[in-house]
């Protein structure tokens, strides 16, 4: 059988020695402490609206059964890591994958599966993660293989309705700009656990390839059929703890343009100002990333969506990278692209300018979470209800 992803190294993965020279960071992660959660995210959309967004995650950090149980372990154990625990606090309980896929800039098919305890798999030495029927490798030559299916729900009266006889299948590569981990750190603050959650921006530029297909059984015809190489976005993120504990809102972005990248984040704490973001990292083909820490951030025109989650539609971050050079970092939101009671994603365009040096225009997106809304009765059954289990004898895990 030919390689699905496009690449002639198939699917085997890099070997031990330069993955840990280069890549040891995007590996898997030991999760052992209360709401602990590690995700890969990929994010490919062209111009013309057309890609896909893809979440391999170990440790569903929105599963709101996942976050009451955390909460009420915080508070019994006195916010501790090290309490004794059951199994429905660990990561390894929560393995699943989100995926939607877009054509025209509209969100045409989504899904969120929910796979058995324990039935994550992967390794510290090699990039190479398992989730059900979903797999990610690092392939020898450098590409990240994808193979990705799930099954959809949609939403009807505002209710997610889980449609088993539809299918998203995929069958990617994407190959980063970058020849190892571009760079890492962390995506928000400690928690008031004490827990760490790190970022790490493992190719915030590449290019994706490949295929695809939305397929409805129930009428046997494939309903969205997408041939992509456009632009793509990398990121990777785990945390010893809950995502949500001890913030209030969370913001984090980026903009693409054909050599370059520009990542934000912005972490709303209780108590403190909100005029700084946590950071602005950029990063252009040849060239260190210049990293630009604690600029000055200012959030404007906030409007609401229809779950009444507030958002900017700009976003204007200054400061100077560590060598001094002033940046400033512009951002337009310019369209609302999905929609949750706790999740915005917002498409984004903007410009990059380093006085004295140049001036760069690119897009992208800007993603707006509040976890908190995850532990309000009607919001989390809403959300659960689009979660779907799917257990390790079902058709679309042995296809």
């Amino acid at each position: 059988m030919g390689d699905p992803g496009g690449s002639r190294a198939g699917m085997a993965g890099m070997d031990r020695e330069t993955a840990a020279l280069r890549w040891a960071e995007e590996c898997r992660h030991a999760l052992k402490t209360p709401g602990a959660y590690e995700w890969w995210y990929f994010e490919a959309i062209d111009a013309a609206g057309d890609g896909i967004i893809l979440t391999l995650f170990e440790g569903l950090p929105f599963h709101p059964n996942y976050l009451s149980r955390i909460s009420r372990h915080a508070h019994r154990a006195g916010a501790s890591p090290f309490d004794r625990m059951g199994p429905e606090l660990l990561a390894s309980h929560y393995p699943a994958a989100y995926i939607a896929v877009y054509q025209g800039g509209k969100r045409v098919a989504q899904s969120l599966n929910i796979f058995p305890p324990d039935s994550a798999e992967g390794n510290s030495e090699i990039p190479d993660v398992r989730i059900g029927p979903n797999r990610m490798t690092l392939r020898q030559d450098g590409t990240f293989g994808i193979r990705a299916r799930g099954y959809t729900y949609e939403v009807l009266r505002a209710q997610p309705r889980p449609r088993r006889d539809v299918v998203i299948n995929a069958t990617l590569t994407f190959a980063p700009t970058f020849p190892g981990v571009a760079h890492t750190r962390a995506f928000r603050p400690n928690g008031p656990d004490g827990a760490q959650h790190t970022w790490v921006i493992t190719a915030p530029h590449g290019r994706l390839t490949g295929n695809v297909q939305v397929i409805d059984h129930s009428e046997g015809v494939c309903k969205v059929d997408l041939h992509l190489h456009t632009l793509a976005y990398h990121d990777h993120v785990y945390g010893h703890g809950g995502l949500g504990l001890g913030v209030t809102k969370t913001l984090w972005g980026f903009l693409q343009g054909e050599n370059w990248a520009a990542v934000w984040n912005q972490n709303i704490v209780p108590g403190e100002s909100l005029d700084h973001a946590d950071g602005l990292v950029i990063f252009e083909k040849g060239s260190a990333p210049v990293v630009v820490e604690g600029p000055s951030s200012r959030l404007e025109n906030t409007r609401l969506t229809n779950w009444l989650m507030g958002h900017p539609t700009r976003v204007q971050i200054h400061g100077s990278s560590g060598q001094g050079h002033p940046v400033e970092l512009q951002v337009a939101n310019d369209m609302l692209m999905d929609t949750t009671p706790f999740h915005t994603r917002l498409r984004a365009t903007g410009t990059l300018n380093i006085p004295g040096y140049r001036n760069y225009t690119g897009r992208g997106s800007t993603h707006v979470w509040k976890l908190r809304r995850l532990k309000w009765p009607v919001l989390s059954d809403i959300v659960l209800m689009a979660i779907m289990p799917v257990s390790e004898d079902d058709p679309l895990w042995r296809e």
